[in-house]
């Protein structure tokens, strides 16, 4: 299910959408694809590593693999950490941009900013991937899928990617992984940062944030705006505001209680609104007002043994509008509210420094109220249904750390029970194993089943909706390598992974000329993963961050937008005292690049056709002045260019992407 004309409306396995899109070209550079895949020994991004002090981490926590703390190079999973560091190299104004250099990740934009954005995970379907923040759960409940186009970085301490099936700790949508935004937490004296930059198209953005620790409390708040014309006229224009919170409060010595807030209130201008017709539309506009929280209380209970309780609220409103104008006689009005409430208890216990258990139990409710209404002189369409589903599941989990670390093996199984359509059971296995003989060199493999529930358009969307759909399952197997080498300043990651969905729900044509939610058949895929890096210099810190991936399809395609061959190469330089004493410096160069895909073309009666490849260069720098200002704060200058060579380039068949743009600003941290 997908958006037309901001009426939700069925859709094939790839998800696509099928308004209207501009059309455009790019060539593509094959030689700097050879270099992303052959062109290094290099470590990866997710190290987090500080790249102007030349620190050597290495021992990155992460939760979102186990739901515990755990070492990223010791879990048997394929997962990437952007941090807050990557973040602010590349400006990342939103999660989509941050994501776009991880392996195997696909980050579609229809258009300018503020347009439809979609992550594809392995080629996973974009509703077949779990998107979280803070543990909450946001994707829509009547698409199933998430808009990235909303969703800022700011007060975003990091984003964990989990590639590959998280079914058995989060069940529904996690076929193809789970994405986790996880908000900074405070700490220390208080600092307060105050940012402002403009750009092209009109473009102007304000952040506010601060941080820090009184007392017991640690705290982090943040709020900003954008504003911009967008790129194309008439109706390109967008502004967004967004405010969040974390609060965490050690009332014992063993017991944290945490609150988590984030609202976003968006709107943007459709300009390719106007569906199967040469001209853009004037006056279509869609706002989305997200507002989420969640509390949680984390304690030890005795020695050993750990509790979480947890609950959330989440609510989405969306509204469409779009007037007739010269060429449309219609007028479109949607109303889509929809929540997700959810409590959830965990016991984890630990033993010696051998084995943790986990085990939990989780309840959500998930309820939409749609209305969409078309009128014109000659008919009128009313799409209208009101439902909710009730999802309660148990999950159990139990990690192994033997031969001192060298050997880290998880088994669970988690079992879902849905009032619509049933009982899910999804078990994983997976291991990884350091070679004693082979200094830096692990290897790991697992296996994981999962599961898509049907979404509410899919059950219940007038003339549309099925009710006796079955959920889609899914199997997949992950072989891979992790190597560090040179001093662990060098690091390869190579993972190979076969998945198989069955029961794929599609819109299927029935005898009246209407689709119909069916489950039509299976879809199999199968691909590399290459993630590379290296430290090549310690002062100043000069690292080079690569990516490869390929995707192939056995059956069930095409995937739609979703390139065979993809990669990245990311150049991060930072340095000290450049032309002036304290006085920090950081340039970025990304490169990414795009192979050709198929994509539905409305222009052609939606055939499916080919979009061309594409490589697209970005290039960000800052000069920090420490202590430059009173209170001995720090003030920074920064800016960015997307597109530096300027090409012609669709994401999505059919939807310009901007052309060379640019935002330049300024900062300052008290």
């Amino acid at each position: 299910m997908t958006r037309v004309g901001g009426v939700e409306a069925g859709l094939g396995a790839g998800g696509t959408s099928t308004r209207r899109r501009p059309w455009s070209r790019m060539p593509w550079i094959a030689a700097l694809a050879l270099v992303i895949v052959q062109g290094a020994t290099i470590v990866h991004s997710q190290t987090g590593r500080d790249e102007a002090s030349g620190e050597e981490p290495f021992q990155t926590i992460v939760v979102t693999a186990t739901r515990t703390e755990t070492k990223l190079d010791e879990t048997p999973a394929s997962l990437t950490v952007v941090d807050e560091g990557e973040i602010q190299a590349r400006h990342a104004e939103t999660v989509g941009e941050a994501l776009r250099t991880v392996p195997g990740v696909d980050v579609v934009q229809t258009g300018s900013r503020g347009t439809e954005t979609d992550l594809f995970i392995r080629g996973a379907d974009a509703d077949q991937t779990l998107i979280l923040v803070d543990g909450v759960e946001v994707n829509s409940v009547t698409l199933g899928a998430f808009d990235f186009a909303n969703l800022t970085t700011d007060n975003v301490e990091r984003i964990e990617i989990l590639r590959g099936a998280g079914g058995t700790l989060y069940g529904s949508q996690a076929i193809g992984g789970v994405v986790n935004i996880i908000t900074k937490e405070g700490s220390g004296a208080p600092r307060f940062t105050v940012s402002g930059e403009g750009g092209s198209a009109y473009t102007g953005r304000g952040t506010v944030s601060s941080s820090g620790q009184y007392g017991k409390l640690r705290y982090s708040i943040a709020g900003a705006y954008l504003h911009t014309d967008g790129f194309r006229v008439p109706n390109d224009d967008y502004r967004n505001g967004t405010a969040s919170l974390r609060l965490d409060y050690d009332a014992t010595e063993n017991a944290t209680a945490r609150f988590f807030m984030r609202y976003t209130d968006a709107t943007t201008g459709l300009f390719n609104s106007n569906n199967f017709l040469p001209v853009s539309d004037p006056n279509a506009r869609i706002s989305d007002e997200l507002f989420l929280v969640k509390g949680e209380w984390e304690q030890t209970l005795i020695p050993d043994l750990e509790l979480r309780l947890a609950g959330s609220y989440t609510r989405d409103d969306q509204r469409f509008r779009d007037p007739p104008d010269p060429v449309e006689t219609s007028l479109t009005l949607s109303k889509i509210p929809s929540e997700i409430v959810t409590g959830e208890v965990q016991l984890n216990h630990y033993w010696r420094q051998i084995a943790t258990t986990t085990a939990g139990i989780e309840i959500e409710e998930r309820s939409a109220n749609v209305r969409s209404d078309t009128i014109d002189p000659a008919f009128e369409f009313r799409n209208h249904f009101d439902d909710s589903q009730r999802n309660v599941a148990g999950y159990f989990q139990e990690q192994l750390r033997l031969l001192e670390g060298d050997l880290v093996a998880i088994g669970g199984v988690r079992v879902d029970g849905n009032e619509k359509f049933g009982t899910a059971v999804s078990p994983e296995g997976s291991a990884s194993y350091r070679i004693p003989v082979v200094p830096g060199l692990r290897v790991k493999a697992g296996y994981a089943e999962g599961f898509k529930a049907p979404t509410f358009n899919e059950l219940f969307f007038p003339s549309f909706g099925n009710p006796n759909l079955d959920a889609e399952t899914s199997r997949e197997y992950n072989v891979g390598i992790v190597e560090t080498a040179w001093s662990e300043r060098a690091r390869l990651e190579v993972t190979y992974f076969d998945r198989k969905v069955q029961n794929l729900i599609q819109g299927a044509v029935q005898d009246d000329g209407l689709f119909l939610a069916t489950n039509v058949g299976d879809v199999h895929v199968r691909g590399v993963e290459v993630a590379p890096s290296v430290l090549v210099w310690r002062e100043p810190a000069v690292t080079l961050t690569a990516s490869y991936a390929r995707l192939d399809t056995v059956s069930g395609g095409p995937l739609t937008r979703r390139p065979k061959d993809r990669g990245a190469l990311v150049v991060n330089v930072a340095g000290r005292d450049l032309g002036k004493p304290r006085t920090r410096y950081h340039v970025n160069l990304t490169v990414l690049t795009v192979g050709d895909r198929p994509d539905v073309d409305p222009d052609q009666g939606f055939a499916v056709r080919r979009n061309p490849a594409y490589a697209r260069v970005d290039l960000a720098a800052s000069y920090t002045f420490e202590q430059a200002l009173a209170g001995r704060g720090d003030l920074t200058l920064f800016g960015k260019i997307e597109n530096l060579t300027d090409e012609r380039y669709e994401e999505a068949l059919d939807f310009r992407s901007p052309r060379l743009n640019f935002l330049a600003g300024v900062r300052a941290t008290f």
